[in-house]
């Protein structure tokens, strides 16, 4: 803080940093050294803990910076780079790789907070490649809020990098939450659900941010498999804040290629098959309980996710629920005439009177 805020030049501030950190720097490289030598489990973790320290040290001294005093503003742009740069090398080492990974995602939040595009984003593939070198299910997890804190911070320039790791983390993802799994893992299982809530999390960060290219970018069989992922999180997933961004998705890539010829082939049909079933099919369930505050918002979002299809779609849909979906689902031709008629009303008028259809349907 002292240095920041001092009234001096920005060449000496930033000469002023680097006395601050060159220590830790040197100490950092010294214990890289150690730990690609050392044999003992006990000591690997001691040290790769002394590496985290230092890296959150590092990240610590970024809070120093303000709207004012930018990183820019005192000359400390290449210090901070050449930092991360060190800490992602440290990763290479391959030992204790989740211990070191943990402080350099630390320092990574901090630089998206106070650097620019520009002078970040050079950086992210290789600190991707280090920090998923061995993806595991809290290696995934906690590599997600990383990239969605970039996604809304550089959503203008990240298109290019985001094609390119989509895949690999993706398939990453879908590894990990297929793997076998015993029956008394307990903590496994809340660690896979944080996956996928947070994978959920990802892709509405993509589709909220103007990013669709993304997955229009996608050959045929992976988009499929995303799209089924997010239908497959929206009806089964129990869980009412992934429900909910499964919705958001759905609403989203519906808003954008729900009309003919403008999406992915065989889009329209997809919006048929699958979206507007799980519109229907998620409130149904048992799970989604209907007197819980975080379900009705997944609720409105499901609600506002069909409205959008009709948006889209007009007479079309109605006629669709009219003649084929709604008379499978048994329902008496006066309530099939009734929630079509509340489908065409105003989004208000709609919403409650879907809550009331989905009570009366579930009891």
């Amino acid at each position: 803080m002292l240095v920041v805020a001092g009234n001096t030049s920005a060449q000496e501030k930033e000469m002023l940093m680097r006395n601050l950190l060159a220590p830790v720097f040197s100490e950092v490289t010294r214990l890289a050294e150690s730990l690609a030598q050392e044999c003992d489990p006990m000591m690997q973790m001691s040290i790769a803990k002394s590496i985290c320290h230092a890296t959150a040290v590092t990240a610590r001294t970024s809070k120093a910076f303000s709207n004012q005093n930018t990183i820019q503003a005192c000359g400390c742009v290449q210090l901070y780079l050449e930092a991360l740069q060190l800490f992602i090398n440290c990763l290479s080492v391959g030992l204790e790789r989740e211990v070191v990974g943990s402080g350099v995602r630390q320092l990574m939040h901090r630089l998206v907070v106070c650097l620019d595009g520009n002078s970040l984003l050079p950086l992210l593939p290789s600190a991707s490649q280090a920090l998923l070198h061995t993806p595991s299910t809290n290696a995934l997890t906690e590599y997600l809020p990383l990239i969605n804190q970039s996604i809304t911070k550089f959503q203008k320039d990240i298109g290019p990098f985001l094609q390119t790791i989509f895949v690999p983390l993706v398939s990453a993802i879908f590894t990990a939450l297929s793997e076998p799994l015993e029956e008394n893992e307990e903590e496994e299982k809340r660690t896979r659900r944080l996956l996928q809530r947070g994978y959920y999390l990802f892709l509405t960060t993509i589709v909220s941010n103007n990013l669709l290219d993304t997955l229009a970018a996608l050959d045929a069989t992976t988009l499929h498999q995303v799209l089924m992922s997010v239908v497959q999180g929206a009806v089964e997933f129990p869980d009412p804040v992934a429900q909910k961004n499964c919705f958001v998705i759905l609403r989203r890539l519906t808003e954008a290629w729900g009309e003919k010829d403008v999406g992915p082939p065989g889009f329209v049909e997809f919006l048929y098959t699958q979206v507007v079933p799980a519109c229907f099919l998620a409130p149904l369930k048992t799970t989604f309980d209907l007197n819980d505050a975080q379900t009705i918002l997944a609720l409105h979002e499901s609600v506002t996710c069909l409205q959008s299809v009709y948006k889209r779609r007009g007479e079309e849909l109605v006629s669709y629920l009219r003649s084929e979906y709604l008379p499978k689902m048994e329902l008496s031709p006066d309530l099939i005439a009734e929630y079509c008629q509340a489908l065409t009303s105003d989004a208000k008028f709609f919403r409650n009177y879907s809550k009331v259809f989905f009570q009366r349907a579930k009891s």
